[in-house]
């Protein structure tokens, strides 16, 4: 008798894989999420390069007819638009990054979207790369346009320099600085996004935390990136209304010292005399002499670059703490 043995073969079900998502499908879909908001602020900041531009060439075309270019508003309205950089550092801030990262958790997308093919890291690279990339570029256009219209003004003027180098508005312009705030901007606003998870509370923290940082450094730090220089000079009335100058030079303090070099109080002894000669010399006879604490033109471009490093250096502190943060943070 034969036995036929039957053997039954099974035959596996294919195993469906997902195929990664690749850094320039990531960057199109940053693209196509964010258009809106990145071509409505290049719009805004190229209408302002042209202004700048424009104004520039104005300046350039009637540099041998002073007189009219400082009757006419271009210096004025020069000014106003030398402002205007700030202004792209707090679009960027809080308007691109402060609800980048809070509103995929308001709206839990980030449960769909931080998928087994696409990590939490890759997105958040993704994004950064793409509005990283055309935050400098705004950047470092809008300060390299104000510059050169700045340069022009200057230039064009006879009576006045319109734009003192070490003021706040000329030296806030230049590129490097321009885009040292606007990066700082920029890891800010995702910094917060990423640890309050909700968009308001975001920002106005990012805004409120953007203007802070700017007010400390340039208002207490800046004035002592080196040792200012001290020039004393004999008591002149005139000497009093000390300032930056056409020299370039910036004046961070001024007062009265004694003949050593030393600060002083201001004396009355001399009060009495009857006449400014007079007065004049009897402040010479106690030995005042009047003092000021400067940093020269030539320091310029090194401040600037170092103000670039203090707010890049913040910016990627705070990109690395949004990292981690959403490396640890819990999905829900």
């Amino acid at each position: 008798m034969t036995t036929t043995t039957t053997t039954d073969v099974t035959t596996a079900a294919p195993v469906a894989t997902r195929t990664r998502v690749g850094w320039g499908d990531l960057l199109w879909l940053t693209w196509r999420q964010h258009r809106w908001t990145i071509l409505g602020t290049a719009v805004v900041v190229v209408g302002i390069v042209a202004v700048a531009l424009g104004f520039a060439w104005h300046a350039d075309a009637t540099a041998e007819n002073h007189d009219r270019l400082d009757r006419s508003s271009y210096v004025d309205v020069s000014q106003l638009l030398a402002l205007t950089p700030t202004a792209l550092g707090v679009v960027i801030a809080v308007f691109w990054t402060a609800p980048l990262l809070s509103r995929e958790y308001e709206q839990r997308t980030h449960l769909v979207v931080w998928s087994q093919d696409l990590t939490s890291i890759r997105w958040l690279v993704g994004k950064i790369v793409l509005l990283g990339a055309i935050t400098v570029v705004l950047a470092a256009g809008l300060g390299t346009a104000l510059i050169r219209m700045m340069n022009s003004m200057n230039a064009a003027t006879t009576d006045h320099v319109p734009f003192q180098p070490f003021e706040e508005v000329a030296f806030e312009a230049a590129p490097q600085v321009q885009v040292g705030y606007a990066v700082f901007g920029f890891a800010l606003g995702l910094a917060f996004s990423a640890i309050t998870r909700r968009t308001v509370l975001s920002m106005g923290l990012t805004l409120g935390g953007f203007f802070l940082a700017r007010l400390l450094v340039s208002g207490f730090w800046r004035p002592y990136f080196q040792e200012p220089l001290r020039k004393v000079e004999p008591y002149d009335d005139s000497a009093l209304y000390w300032n930056a100058g056409n020299d370039g030079s910036w004046t961070v303090n001024s007062g009265y010292a004694d003949a050593s070099g030393n600060e002083i109080d201001f004396t009355r002894v001399c009060n009495s005399a009857q006449s400014n000669d007079n007065y004049v010399k009897c402040i010479a006879d106690n030995g005042m002499q009047t003092f000021r604490d400067y940093h020269p033109a030539d320091r310029l471009v090194s401040f600037q670059w170092f103000e670039f490093g203090v707010f890049a250096v913040l910016a990627a502190g705070l990109l690395a703490l949004t990292f981690v943060w959403v490396r640890r943070a819990r999905p829900v």
